[in-house]
Parts: structure tokens; C-alpha cells; sequence
């Protein structure tokens, strides 16, 4: 056994050099290409995570603690984002769908949007917290909807060029699993790094000076590693050499009618939407329980480690199991877990190992789904001849954020019923705090299982996911 390993790790890097430009027989990426991805996604996941400390939500100190935000008018900040959100949906869609340019559909974005998305980010954290607090809001509010508008192109070019780089399914997971693991120590350098230096500034992270001054460091970190991204990859639609797209919004609604995959898989999206409830938790805790930013820099370090084992398990399991049975494991181990944390919130200890495993229940959902969105993608060019990337995924996503209208708004309401407004030091107190982490809890579980229903109908298995990739290349061949 022992030997058997070492043998294919010796095999593993004897091949580098020989595939490092060109891919192995049978293969679609060259390790170099691997290597442009995994590694300049780093920088772009580092711009992406800054997002998540500037989000119109409750557990965001810099939102809450620092301009003290009340939670509800926080949700309908983030309403109102969502509402613009379904506006540009349709104009994007087209604008990837219809973009032709010789570096392709997607890696154009990454130059296009990540400067802009990166000054944005930076810019929240400089809002004057002295303005009248109706002009504050509206100031976070208008920075945060520009934001929002570059950072989802940033982040969608930057996910589907995955999707374009092999037409192979069973190639593409397995890039799926080991880039994700490589480009997530972005955010898990930030969440280490930001709480541990935010605590040499005044105020730390419930105070604004840590922000002015981190945050524009690692952006200039994260837009210079994306760069490597585009200069080191290429897209590789199988696609006849004479096919243009050209997409109209209403077309693509009608030319996904019968692609019950889709539908399916953003059902799942949207029922599990809230299953993500308990994230918040963590910050909280660590600010107003533990009342210490090292801490929770130390947190995010172990809690990071906990998405590692599914996602580089995932590629395994996928073939062993099949997506399908993934996404129903995954789900159900994070509901269990979680209710564990309804129990343990006294002690610290199993409290935040409820919520590791919790967290490590999940860890494979990401490159499951990302692989999944890939696969209807093919489903729907070997059905209907189009490939249609930027419309499913910006269409998909303006259900999502449809959905999130009417949800968006059930935490911050909960929070204000248990006493939580513009002053969040009322969450030392325990009387107040247990039972805003015990909703978010609740929903993080109901959103769990509800999310196993429509995964129960889902059966594109990869037998026939790999009768359409053979038929995909024959056609391809047939118009050569």
C-alpha cells in the first residue's frame, strides 16, 4: 500500500515537465493551465472574501458594530440590492452570452471588473460614520449596489471559466476540487490575517481604521494575482468553429423550458439559500462571547480547514456515489451537526466543533454544484445546439435573488424582536443573544432539508453525462 503511493506520487511528479505546456492524452488542461487558475484564483477569491466584510447583513462589524447599522435597515438595504440585482440580470446574461473577443467569453471580466470591484470594496470602509444616519445609509447603500454590480460579473467570470476550460466532466471535477482548495487559502489567509492585524488598530474590527488601511493592500495582492489567471488560461467551448452566440433574454427563457435540470438544480439553490444561516455565528460569538479579534482570526483559520476534506473528497465521491447522492449527504450531515450547536452553546468548545462539523458537512457542496452547473450546461447545448453559460447562471441567479426578496428579511426582523438595533452591545448579553443564534440556527436547518427535495428528482447520472460529452466532440468532428 505503502509503496502503491509513493509509486503514483513519483508517477505524479515525473509527468509535470512533460505535460506542464501540453495535456496528457486524453486530458484538456496542461498543468500549467492548473496552475494559472488554482493560483491566480487566489487573488481573485482574496477581492471576493473582502465583499463578505463589507455585506448589508447584521453579523458584518463593520456594517453593525462600527456604523451601527440597524439590522433591519440593513435588510432592506440588501432588498433593494437584490431588486437591482434582477434589473441587470437580463443585460448581463446577454453581455456574457453575446461577448466573442479572442481571450474568450470570460476572462476578459476578470481585468474588466476586478479594479473597480477591489475600489469599491475599499471605499465602504471610508464612508464618514459623523454623517446623518439617513445620508450614511444611503451612501453604504449606493457604494455597496456598485459593488455588487462588478463583483458578480468579477466572480461569475472567474467560476465559469472553469466550466469552458475541459469538456470533460469527470476532468472538470477534479479541477474543480483541487483548484477550489488551492484558491480558497485566499479567503483563508484574509479571515486569519484581517481579525489578528485588526487588533493592533483602534477599535479592531468593530472600528474603521483597520479596514482603511488592510484593505487596500490586499486588493492591489488580489488584482495583480488575477492577472495570472487570464494570461494563463484558455477557454475550450466544444462548440462548431462557425457558432456565434448570439442570445435575446426571452430566447433563452423559452430554450430552457425543457431543461428540467436546471430548474431542478435552482430549486436546490433556492431552498437551500438559508442554510448558510449559521456563518454569521461565528463573528459574533468571538466578538461578543469570547471579546477578542485574535480569536476569531484563529477561528476562521480551523473553521477554514473544515470545507478542505469535502472538497478535495468530492471528485472521489462524485464517482463512487454520483452528484446526486453528494448533494443529499452533504445536506443532511450539515442539518445534524448543526442542531447540535442548539445544545452546546454554553461551552465554547463544543459549541464551535458543532459548528466545524457543520461546516465540514458542507465543504464538498461547492465543487459538487459547480461541477453540476457545468453538466447542464452540456445537457442544454446537446439538446438544443447553444451553450448558454451566461444566461443560466445570471437567469439561475435572478431566482435565487428573486427567492431572497421575500427571505432576506426573516433574520434582521427576529433580530430586532430579540432586541437588537443600532446598538449591538446589547449582544453581550446573553438573554438577548441566545435566541438570535437559536433562530439562526433553526433556519439554517429547515433550509437544509428542504433543499433534499428537489435533489430527490434529479438523475442525470454520469453514464449519460458521458454519452453527451462523446456526442458534443462527434459533432464538433462532423462540422471540422
Amino acid at each position: 500500500m505503502g509503496n502503491s503511493i509513493i509509486q503514483k506520487a513519483a508517477g505524479f511528479i515525473k509527468s509535470i515537465p512533460a505535460h506542464w505546456n501540453e495535456p496528457a492524452e486524453g486530458k484538456h488542461i496542461p498543468y500549467k493551465e492548473f496552475c494559472a487558475y488554482s493560483f491566480g484564483g487566489i487573488g481573485v477569491n482574496t477581492i471576493n472574501s473582502l465583499f463578505g466584510y463589507v455585506g448589508l447583513t447584521a453579523s458584518c462589524l463593520l456594517l453593525g458594530s462600527a456604523y451601527e447599522i440597524d439590522p433591519v435597515h440593513l435588510g432592506w438595504m440588501a432588498t433593494f440590492v437584490s431588486v437591482i440585482n434582477l434589473i441587470k440580470t437580463p443585460f448581463v446574461s446577454m453581455l456574457i452570452d453575446n461577448t466573442n473577443t479572442k481571450y474568450g467569453k470570460f476572462r476578459p471580466y476578470l481585468l474588466w471588473t476586478g479594479i473597480p470591484t477591489a475600489i469599491l470594496i475599499t471605499l465602504m470602509a471610508y464612508i464618514p460614520n459623523s454623517l446623518d444616519y439617513t445620508v450614511k445609509c444611503l451612501l453604504l447603500c449606493t457604494v455597496y449596489t456598485f459593488a455588487v454590480l462588478f463583483q458578480s460579473v468579477y466572480a461569475l467570470a472567474f467560476t465559469s471559466l472553469a466550466q469552458v476550460l475541459t469538456p470533460d466532466s469527470q476532468e472538470r471535477t477534479g479541477l474543480l476540487s483541487v483548484s477550489q482548495f488551492v484558491y480558497s487559502l485566499g479567503p483563508s489567509i484574509v479571515n486569519i490575517i484581517l481579525p489578528v492585524l485588526a487588533g493592533l488598530f483602534p477599535g479592531g474590527m468593530k472600528g474603521f481604521v483597520a479596514y482603511r488601511v488592510l484593505f487596500p493592500i490586499l486588493s492591489v495582492i488580489g488584482v495583480v494575482l488575477s492577472v495570472w489567471t487570464f494570461r494563463g488560461t484558455r477557454e475550450k467551448i466544444v462548440v462548431p468553429k462557425d457558432y456565434v452566440a448570439k442570445v435575446k433574454f426571452t430566447e433563452g427563457i423559452r430554450s430552457l423550458y425543457n431543461n428540467k435540470y436546471f430548474w431542478l438544480f435552482y430549486a436546490y439553490n433556492i431552498l437551500g439559500s438559508m442554510k448558510y444561516a449559521i456563518g454569521g455565528i461565528l463573528t459574533w460569538y468571538c466578538a461578543y462571547v469570547l471579546e477578542s479579534d485574535a480569536v476569531l482570526g484563529l477561528m476562521n483559520a480551523v473553521i477554514g480547514t473544515a470545507s478542505v476534506p469535502g472538497m478535495l473528497l468530492a471528485p472521489v465521491l462524485a464517482k463512487k456515489l454520483g452528484k446526486r447522492k453528494c448533494l443529499l449527504l452533504f445536506n443532511i450531515m450539515r442539518a445534524a451537526f448543526a442542531v447540535l450547536m442548539l445544545f452546546t452553546s454554553g461551552s465554547p468548545v463544543l459549541f464551535l466543533a458543532s459548528l466545524y462539523l457543520a461546516t465540514l458537512a458542507i465543504g464538498g457542496d461547492g465543487v459538487i454544484s459547480a461541477s453540476i452547473t457545468a453538466d447542464i450546461f452540456d445537457f442544454q447545448q446537446w439538446k438544443n445546439g447553444q451553450r448558454l453559460e451566461g444566461f443560466i447562471t445570471q437567469f439561475g441567479g435572478m431566482m435565487v435573488s428573486a427567492a431572497g426578496l421575500g427571505t432576506g428579511l426573516i433574520l434582521p426582523y427576529f433580530y430586532r424582536y430579540y432586541g437588537l438595533h443600532n446598538d449591538y452591545t446589547v449582544l453581550f448579553d446573553e438573554a438577548v443573544r441566545t435566541p438570535i443564534f437559536n433562530v439562526m440556527i433553526i433556519i439554517t436547518v429547515i433550509s437544509c432539508l428542504l433543499a433534499l427535495v428537489p435533489v430527490f428528482f434529479y438523475d442525470l447520472s454520469e453514464k449519460k453525462l458521458s454519452k453527451i460529452a462523446k456526442e458534443l466532440e462527434r459533432r464538433k468532428e462532423e462540422t471540422a
